[in-house]
């Protein structure tokens, strides 16, 4: 969640603008990028994007997120919202929608939406990771925001914990069960880590009297994609961990210790303009969490093999590499735009680039509720090469 207030994220905002690149006249293309005059910010509506909404079955297009339908305020476990994204290795794009589904891009405009209602009905999904280059997701089931769920469905040692996508079939496949896990019916998996070869999972359980948490580590004892979505023994090796390795696992890294690409892409910023990032993989597990001084504002990155893009919640984006099948930009320099400015109380979260587009979560946010979401989707090849 936003751990700014909006004056004060924008204040530092406008510093880091002001400092990093003269801002140029609003253009909506760009045959030629010159780093040094970067793109401007977006208008909010014109061709080069397309804004959606989330209804409860589907994705919606509208003109400007503020008039979407009006969504009300929820624990963000429960509401609609891009909570996870990612890229493949092959170049397709992946949003994780809480409440409704996963997105797919394949290098077009518009996603094949794969959804499915036993899952994503009562569960709140995370965790979108990848294995083998296949992607997964974990879920649960808040008690603490939620206090109608039926102990009876708490208890079924078959809910489905780690969720296999196949993009080929546009079907999604449980492949790990609570049971799976040893979870009882009072406890739920709230958060859990892939670095690649195993996973770390923190498990609250709540009574009467207090809730308490505990840390276990598995490892996979056959290919993911194999499993299948009932308990059964020998899937996995289960082992107890702790509380300190898990939060070593998860705490963030000084940004000096960021991938070297990172810190060049960013390497404008100046240093009294505090963010955390968190830097994802293309096809890759976890992502890492990287501390740019304290108490700072939001981010995301992603690498890919052939670009680097990091955005801000405000919507500043910067860019490095080239789009897929498609020349370097500006001779390897950096890159700087901004997405079109949201409503106060909106930001920008997760996103993934797919083929000429980038596609960005959006969603109402307040303290720990959201409202209305949906997704910006951006031509970036009107921007960045001039494509009519």
């Amino acid at each position: 969640m936003m751990n700014l207030t909006y004056d004060i994220y924008m204040k530092k905002l406008l510093l880091l603008v002001c400092i990093c690149f003269a801002v140029v006249g609003c253009k909506k293309k760009a045959v030629v990028i010159d780093p040094a005059k970067p793109v401007a910010e977006l208008a909010p509506e014109s061709d080069d994007h397309k804004w959606y909404y989330f209804t409860n079955d589907n994705f919606v297009q509208i003109h400007l997120p503020q008039v979407s339908k009006l969504q009300s305020l929820k624990p963000w476990t429960e509401n609609l919202r891009v909570s996870s994204a990612n890229a493949d290795t092959n170049g397709n794009g992946f949003l994780l929608v809480n409440r409704l589904g996963i997105l797919i891009f394949e290098g077009n405009e518009e996603p094949v939406l794969v959804h499915d209602v036993q899952l994503f009905g009562s569960s709140t999904a995370e965790n979108l990771v990848f294995a083998d280059n296949i992607p997964y997701f974990t879920l649960y089931r808040s008690t603490f925001f939620n206090k109608a769920i039926h102990e009876s469905t708490m208890s079924d040692a078959n809910r489905p914990y780690l969720v296999r996508v196949s993009q080929k079939n546009r079907m999604l496949y449980p492949a790990l069960t609570y049971g799976d896990m040893k979870v009882d019916s009072s406890a739920e998996i709230v958060s859990s880590i892939f670095d690649g070869e195993s996973w770390l999972a923190a498990i609250k359980t709540t009574n009467e009297e207090r809730t308490t948490f505990a840390y276990k580590q598995w490892k996979p004892l056959l290919a993911l994609d194999a499993m299948q979505p009932t308990t059964k023994d020998g899937k996995i090796t289960l082992g107890s961990s702790t509380e300190e390795k898990f939060y070593a696992a998860h705490a963030p890294e000084q940004f000096s210790l960021a991938p070297q690409r990172l810190k060049n892409l960013l390497s404008a910023i100046p240093p009294a303009f505090a963010f955390t990032v968190s830097c994802y993989t293309a096809g890759g597990s976890s992502p890492r969490l990287y501390n740019h001084g304290d108490d700072g504002t939001s981010a995301n990155a992603l690498i890919a093999d052939g670009w680097i893009c990091t955005l801000f919640a405000d919507g500043t984006t910067y860019f490095n590499g080239a789009l897929k099948d498609r020349p370097i930009l500006a001779n390897g320099s950096n890159i700087a735009f901004r997405l079109p400015k949201l409503p106060k109380d909106y930001y920008y979260t997760h996103f993934c680039i797919s083929g000429d587009f980038l596609v960005v979560g959006w969603e109402e946010s307040s303290f720990y509720k959201t409202g209305r979401s949906g997704i910006l989707v951006v031509d970036l090849a009107k921007i960045f090469y001039g494509k009519q």
